[in-house]
């Protein structure tokens, strides 16, 4: 099969996507490498990694079993199923997995707050109060206010936030969207 530089690049962004990092430091190929052995069992060695993403200048044309273990580590079966699955590019993808940083309502603690942003300049505190469900306890140029309640499931970063059972005032709202313009720009757990 033909490496087809639109496909690996894709690869590559996926692969910061969901390990966090930039591909801008020595540590970040570490954090890869390492992710990658986890997810598959199979090694890609921090060298590697660091020509494939040109860290240094080095330019070099990936090996198919080293574009096939990173696939595997996306959850793909190979790197030709990689390519199959996003076709001609991202702009005919109409599904995908979420691998990036998120956060989880079933990993939170009552009392437990998330902080997100999303753009225009927009950000909202929420204390998770169980089953699913936040109370706003701070919010900046937002339409959420202080006190409103939503469930949720999940908030992954770069993607919009669907909150359910919105109650904002004397008024309820099955569904509500924030993040349309691009997906949340941050999802962070503070610290209690």
């Amino acid at each position: 099969m033909k490496n087809d530089e639109q496909h690996i690049e894709t690869l590559k962004r996926l692969l910061c996507e969901a390990t966090g990092c930039e591909a801008t430091r020595p540590g970040d190929f570490l954090i890869m490498s390492v992710f990658v052995r986890n997810r598959t069992r199979q090694t890609v060695g921090v060298n590697t990694l660091k020509r494939l993403y040109h860290y240094g200048g080095e330019t070099v044309e990936p090996r198919m079993e080293t574009l096939n273990v990173l696939a595997r580590s996306l959850c793909y079966r190979d790197y030709a199923d990689f390519c199959q699955h996003h076709g001609d590019g991202p702009q005919n993808q109409s599904s995908d997995v979420v691998l990036g940083v998120h956060v989880s309502a079933s990993a939170l603690l009552t009392g437990q707050r998330v902080c997100l942003r999303w753009n225009p300049c927009r950000e909202c505190v929420a204390e998770y109060l169980g089953n699913d469900t936040f109370r706003v306890v701070a919010s900046e140029q937002t339409k959420l206010v202080v006190g409103d309640t939503f469930q949720s499931s999940f908030f992954a970063l770069g993607h919009t936030a669907l909150l359910s059972n919105l109650i904002h005032g004397d008024n309820a709202f099955p569904l509500y969207e924030i993040g349309k313009q691009g997906g949340l720009t941050l999802v962070e757990v503070l610290d209690k």
